[in-house]
């Protein structure tokens, strides 16, 4: 004669039909969940890596012209000033920008030609290097400084005005964002057309390096 099942024996087979209903309903994304404990932890570590790791965008590089000694305080005060005050430059003259380019001696001076290098700075200051060349080498190098004008458009056209003078020293006009035509330098006229292209270097002029910077209207 079979024996009968005890009513605690009962009880547990019943709890052990219930959890093999109860796996067998789940999907297997919810059975997935259940046991992969780490999944959702290294998805975030992971995440929390890149984040951290992530290299940021470099600042736009600035053409700092003048002297560097001012207190970080300082200098950063008086970007934000300048961010705010500073008016919109012309896309060619937004960011600093040098060009080259060989131009007729200046007049009073001994040389066959010139190679003559200036580097726009955004705001507003310009720096140029003439290097007076006889037989194709550099005899005398000559630096200046000063700010720059916008004085005509459609094309761009810019005056070059030297540090405490009025009269301009260069006037130039853009053919495009890479190239100045050249259509006054020292006061005179070129002959010959003289164009100025942009070099994929930027030139700061270092020999102005320990000058005060400008304050360019």
């Amino acid at each position: 004669m079979p024996s009968l099942a005890s009513p605690s024996s009962l009880r547990t087979l019943g709890a052990l039909a219930l959890l093999g209903l109860l796996a067998a309903c789940a999907t297997p994304e919810e059975s997935a969940l259940r046991y992969d404990t780490t999944r959702e932890n290294t998805q975030t570590d992971a995440r929390d890596h890149v984040m951290g790791e992530r290299p940021r965008a470099a600042s736009q590089i600035q053409l700092g012209f003048g002297s560097t000694d001012t207190p970080p305080a300082e200098r950063a005060q008086a970007a934000g000033e300048q961010a705010v005050a500073a008016p919109i430059a012309p896309r060619p003259l937004a960011e600093p920008r040098s060009f080259l380019g060989t131009v007729p001696c200046p007049s009073g001076m001994t040389c066959e030609a010139a190679r003559f290098v200036v580097t726009l700075a955004p705001s507003g200051e310009w720096r140029s290097r003439t290097q007076l060349l006889v037989g194709n080498q550099v005899r005398q190098t000559l630096t200046d400084q000063g700010c720059w004008d916008v004085i005509g458009d459609r094309p761009l056209r810019i005056a070059l005005v030297q540090q405490n003078r009025e009269s301009a020293m260069a006037d130039m006009t853009f053919v495009n964002d890479n190239s100045l035509r050249v259509n006054m330098l020292n006061g005179a006229q070129p002959m010959l057309e003289h164009r100025l292209s942009r070099q994929a270097d930027l030139d700061p002029i270092d020999e102005l390096k320990d000058r005060p910077a400008i304050a360019c209207a």
